[in-house]
C-alpha cells in the first residue's frame, strides 16, 4: 500500500491545478463576453447617436448664415431667423465703399441681392450630415468647438455685372500716372520755383470686387474703407539745389598760380531748413517759390585794385599799321599778358608768360628779320612790339631790366634804343619788380595801338622821361651781282639799304614839380646796316687801240704850230687830222 501513496498524491495535485486553470479560463471567457457586450452596446449607442445626428431635424451647432448663428435650430425656426436678419440688411441697406476722394454706393435695387432662405436653411441642415456616421459625429464635434460660416455664393442673387461695371469705371476715373516735380531757376527774379508733382494712383478693381461680394455673402453691409494703390513722386532734394544754385559770396583775390586777380563772386542763398518745412507742408501740384538772397562780397576786384594797385606807374601806347595777321598776333600776346601780377622780387619773362607762338593757339604768319637781315614770314611775327612797349614802360617805372636785346634794325613804334626783341627758344625779355609792393601789367591791342600800363603803388618821388642819342653811324655798302643774261649797262636795285646806327638811351629824372634832377645812361643799342644790293649786266667792251704808223719824212710839219708846241685843243694839227678831232 505504501508503494502506491506517492503517485496517488501526485494525481490529486494535478487535478487541483487543472481545475484552477479551468476556472481562470471561464472567468476570462465571461470577461471577454462582457467586454464584447459592452463594446457592442457602445458601438450600437454611437451608431444610433450618429444615425440620429445624420437624420436629425436641427442644424449642427454654430452654423452661421449671413451673419446669423442658426446652430441647434429647427428648420422653421432657422428660416424665421434668417428672414428677419436679411430683411434688415440685404433688402433695405445700401452698401457704401469709401474711397480716399469719393464714395461708391451700391443701391439695393440695382444690386438686386435677395436670398433664398429656404435653400439657405436646407444647406445649413445638410451641412455635416453626408458621409459615414463617424464622419457626421466628427463634424458635429468640430462645429461645437468653432463656428462655421456657410458659403452663400450659391444663394446670392447679386447683379455682379452691375457691381463690376461700377468698380471698373471708377478705376478708370481715378487712375493717374505719377508726375514728377519740376525745379527751375528764375535767374531774372532770383527765385527757385518748384512745381510739385502728383502721386500716381490706381484702384485694384479685382480686389475691391471681391471685397464687395464678400460683404454681400457675409451679410455685413457696413461701410467699406478702401484705399488706392499709390506711386509717390520723387522727393525734391533741396539740398542738391542748394549746392547747385547757392554759392557763398567770394571776395576778389590774387591767384598765385595764374598770377591774376580773380574777380569777386556774388553769393546766393536761402534758408534750407525753412524751405524743406515749406515743401513738406505743401499739397501736391502746388507751386512753391523760394527767393534767393543776394550776398554781396566784401572785396570787389575794383576795390582790390584800388587797394593794391592804386597808381599808374607807367603807360605807353605804341602804334601799329593795319595788317590782319600781325594784329591777331598782337591781340593774342596782350591777352596772355593782361592781368599778370608780379610780387616784390619776382621777374617777368615775356616767353614764360606768352609761351610758344603756335598756329594751334591762333597765331598767324607775320614778318620777322631773319639771320642775314632778310625779311621772312613766321608764325607769331610782330609780337616784338608788345615786348618793346612793356620794356619802354619798365624804363619809365625805373624797374630793373634783367634781359633785353635790341632789334636787328631800328623800329618805328618806340623811341630809338628803347625797343626789345624776343624769339622763342633764344631771345627773351625780362624785368624784375624791385619795388616793395606788387605791380600788375595791363595789356591790350586795339584801335591800332598796343596799350601797356604798369599799375601798383607809386614808391618814387620822381618821374622819368626817356631820350636817346645816335652816337655813330654804320654806312651801308653797295653790292653788285653780275647777271650775264642782262644787257650791257643793266643795273637793278633789289635790296633797299639802311644805314646802321649806335644809340645811347638815357633816363632823365624830374621831381614831382617837373624840375630836372639828373640824366643817367641807360643802355647802348647797335642796329645793323643793311647793304644796297644790285643786279647788273656786263660792262661795255673796251675800244680797240689805234694802229701806229711809221713816220714819213716827206710829210710837211704842222705849219700852224711852233716846234715842240701843241695847239690849244691839245696835240698838234697833225694829230688832230689823224684822230678826226679837228672836224668834231
Amino acid at each position: 500500500m505504501r508503494g502506491l501513496r506517492g503517485p496517488i498524491l501526485f494525481c490529486k495535485e494535478e487535478i487541483a491545478i487543472r481545475t484552477q486553470q479551468k476556472r481562470v479560463k471561464k472567468i476570462w471567457l465571461i470577461a471577454g463576453i462582457a467586454a464584447a457586450a459592452v463594446a457592442l452596446a457602445v458601438f450600437l449607442g454611437v451608431l444610433i447617436w450618429g444615425l440620429s445626428l445624420k437624420n436629425g431635424s436641427r442644424v449642427f451647432p454654430n452654423i452661421c448664415v449671413s451673419g446669423v448663428n442658426i446652430g441647434g435650430m429647427e428648420a422653421e425656426e432657422a428660416a424665421q431667423a434668417l428672414e428677419s436678419s436679411l430683411a434688415s440688411t440685404h433688402a433695405t441697406r445700401t452698401l457704401t465703399v469709401q474711397l480716399p476722394d469719393r464714395k461708391l454706393v451700391f443701391d439695393p435695387e440695382m444690386a438686386n441681392s435677395p436670398m433664398d432662405t429656404s435653400a439657405m436653411v436646407d444647406a445649413a441642415m445638410a451641412y455635416g450630415r453626408d458621409g459615414s456616421v463617424f464622419k457626421v459625429i466628427s463634424t458635429y464635434h468640430a462645429c461645437k468647438k468653432s463656428a462655421y460660416l456657410l458659403d452663400l455664393e450659391d444663394f446670392l442673387q447679386v447683379d455682379t455685372e452691375y457691381i463690376r461695371e461700377l468698380i471698373d469705371k471708377t478705376a478708370q476715373d481715378v487712375a493717374r500716372d505719377v508726375v514728377q516735380s519740376e525745379v527751375t531757376m528764375d535767374e531774372e527774379n532770383e527765385v527757385i520755383r518748384i512745381q510739385l508733382g502728383y502721386t500716381g494712383r490706381s484702384l485694384d478693381a479685382d480686389k475691391l470686387y471681391d471685397t464687395v461680394l464678400e460683404a454681400y455673402r457675409s451679410g455685413d453691409l457696413s461701410d467699406i474703407t478702401f484705399n488706392y494703390d499709390l506711386t509717390p513722386y520723387d522727393i525734391v532734394d533741396l539740398g542738391a539745389y542748394y549746392t547747385q544754385y547757392c554759392t557763398p559770396a567770394q571776395d576778389a583775390y590774387y591767384d598765385n598760380e595764374t598770377k591774376t586777380v580773380v574777380k569777386e563772386v556774388v553769393g546766393y542763398g536761402f534758408d534750407l531748413a525753412a524751405a524743406n518745412q515749406q515743401l513738406a507742408l505743401a499739397e501736391e501740384g502746388s507751386v512753391i517759390e523760394i527767393p534767393l538772397e543776394v550776398m554781396e562780397p566784401e572785396v570787389t576786384a575794383e576795390a582790390y585794385m584800388d587797394t593794391y594797385f592804386p597808381d599808374v606807374l607807367a603807360s605807353f601806347n605804341s602804334p601799329y599799321p593795319y595788317n590782319p595777321n600781325r594784329t591777331t598776333n598782337l591781340v593774342l600776346a596782350c591777352e596772355a599778358i593782361d592781368g599778370t601780377v608780379l610780387q616784390p622780387g619776382e621777374t617777368f619773362s615775356f616767353n614764360g608768360i606768352v609761351g610758344e607762338r603756335t598756329a594751334e593757339k591762333g597765331y598767324k604768319e607775320g614778318i620777322i628779320y631773319a639771320d642775314g637781315g632778310s625779311s621772312e614770314s613766321e608764325v607769331g611775327g610782330g609780337i616784338c612790339q608788345v615786348a618793346s612797349t612793356i620794356y619802354y614802360c619798365a624804363l619809365l617805372a625805373d624797374l630793373q631790366i634783367v634781359e633785353r636785346e635790341p632789334h636787328m634794325y631800328v623800329v618805328t613804334y618806340v623811341k630809338e634804343g628803347c625797343d626789345a626783341t624776343v624769339y622763342w627758344g633764344s631771345l627773351d625779355f625780362k624785368f624784375k619788380n624791385d619795388n616793395a609792393t606788387p605791380l600788375m601789367i595791363k595789356a591790350e591791342a586795339s584801335d591800332s595801338y598796343v596799350r601797356i600800363q604798369l599799375v601798383g603803388t607809386n614808391e618814387h618821388d620822381y618821374t622819368i622821361k626817356m631820350t636817346s642819342e645816335c652816337v655813330s653811324t654804320i654806312p651801308y655798302e653797295e653790292i653788285e651781282t653780275l647777271d650775264e643774261t642782262k644787257p650791257v649797262g643793266y643795273r637793278e636795285l633789289v635790296q633797299e639799304p639802311h644805314t646802321g646806327y649806335v644809340y645811347w638811351s638815357y633816363k632823365n629824372y624830374y621831381d614831382l614839380d617837373g624840375n630836372f634832377i639828373k640824366t643817367e645812361k641807360c643802355d647802348i643799342s647797335e642796329y645793323d646796316k643793311y647793304d644796297a644790293k644790285y643786279i647788273v649786266g656786263p660792262e661795255e667792251p673796251e675800244e680797240p687801240e689805234e694802229p701806229e704808223f711809221p713816220e714819213d719824212p716827206d710829210l710837211p710839219e704842222d705849219p700852224m704850230a711852233p716846234d715842240g708846241e701843241e695847239d690849244s685843243q691839245g696835240g698838234n694839227m697833225w694829230d688832230q687830222i689823224l684822230n678826226g678831232s679837228l672836224f668834231s
